[in-house]
């Protein structure tokens, strides 16, 4: 199975301020913007948005493969595209997808705040961007654990 290989040098992103940085906009943006108290139209523009650029962005990789090869890709066969009715598909089906999953997850946070809400807890999308935040931040930790591995298992450039 053909596997990208990770990025042989880390980005600015992969850096712990900037970790820690999206973490907090993860919170802050959890609990000052709760997608329920907009109107059912910027919800709605949300979510196609969502799904549309998931869905262009499939079909970009499923029509034109060579764009997302890395640069020092070993692969020998070129990547066959996609024809244009499984290419249709597949963005029609991503897209639907993605926009599913962006109200699905807005009726998630909907019910999260009314239950905590409902059990008496004071400022229950303070405690929602916490949350958001911890976890933002727990899945950078559980990632660069696994990078970390990863490069723990690959064999030296001098062989030893």
């Amino acid at each position: 199975m053909d596997e990208m290989p990770a990025p042989s040098h880390p980005t600015a992103l992969d850096s712990w301020p900037a970790q820690v940085a999206v973490a907090v906009a993860t919170g802050v943006v959890t609990t000052r913007w709760p997608m329920e108290r907009w109107t059912r139209t910027a919800r709605w523009t949300l979510h196609g948005g969502l799904g549309v650029l998931a869905g262009a962005a499939a079909g970009l990789a499923a029509r034109r493969p060579d764009l997302l090869a890395p640069e020092d890709s070993t692969r020998e066969e070129p990547r066959t595209p996609l024809g244009p009715a499984a290419t249709a598909g597949v963005v029609v089906g991503l897209g639907a997808l993605v926009t599913g999953l962006s109200r699905g997850s807005e009726a998630a946070d909907s019910w999260a705040e009314r239950t905590l809400a409902a059990r008496g807890v004071r400022r229950p999308r303070v405690w929602m961007g916490a949350a958001a935040a911890g976890l933002s931040l727990a899945m950078s930790v559980a990632e660069r654990r696994d990078e970390d591995a990863s490069r723990a298992e690959e064999p030296h450039p001098t062989g030893a």
